[in-house]
């Protein structure tokens, strides 16, 4: 696997564009890789390659890093939504991995963080499925995906598991926040979903094993 991932970034994504400082090039590849799925800024990156790795990178040359890594369909790219406005806003995008794999394959830890690692198989499966997916801001609250089809929306949320009762407030918070009557859906590993308020909790891996869709009438 590390010979394939290898490949596509020395050979299809380096060796096709001028990048003249591989070693921050890489460097930056990894951060994204390494914090997929967290909201992200690109002067909050330029700050920490400064400050974390000693290494001084132009925020256009930063930008243009993340396209190749974009266009080589190593990263998706999120943009938030403001649910209130109907706007896209600009920074604080999360990005996502096309394969998790590449993550395994460039790190040595391989512990699991599941929270983003769910996030991420969801956000594969939705665009597969042709939806437009962002992160979807509420005030001050956060809903994990906005899903929009065709003028139709769906919100959606994302956790391991929602058995604890606080786990449980936190997820459904951003739903009372909504009042548009489009459909509502939390997706955790919990074998028995709950029903509460008009929310539609189903179990994240039958979900996929079936290639389950959204209905967003």
């Amino acid at each position: 696997m590390w010979w394939v991932i290898g490949q596509i970034f020395n050979k299809d994504i380096a060796a096709r564009k001028v990048v003249r400082h591989r070693d921050t090039f890489q460097r930056v590849q990894d951060y994204l890789i390494n914090n997929y799925a967290a909201p992200t800024n690109l002067s909050g990156i330029v700050d920490y390659m400064k400050h974390g790795e000693g290494v001084t990178v132009k925020r256009e040359t930063l930008a243009n890093y993340v396209r190749l890594l974009e266009n080589a369909k190593i990263l998706y790219k999120c943009p938030r939504f403001d649910l209130r406005s109907r706007r896209s806003l600009r920074g604080g995008e999360k990005y996502y991995l096309a394969d998790p794999g590449i993550r395994f394959a460039r790190n040595t830890d391989t512990r699991m963080s599941y929270g983003p690692a769910l996030e991420n198989v969801l956000y594969v499966h939705l665009r597969s499925k042709g939806y437009e997916v962002s992160v979807g801001i509420i005030g001050k609250l956060e809903c994990d995906f906005i899903v929009r089809k065709r003028e139709r929306y769906a919100y959606v949320q994302v956790s391991m598991s929602v058995q604890d009762p606080n786990v449980e407030e936190r997820e459904f918070r951003p739903f009372t926040k909504l009042a548009d009557g489009y459909p509502k859906y939390l997706f955790s590993l919990d074998p028995l979903p709950m029903q509460r308020d008009g929310v539609r909790h189903l179990n994240l891996m039958e979900f996929l094993r079936t290639d389950g869709d959204l209905d967003l009438s």
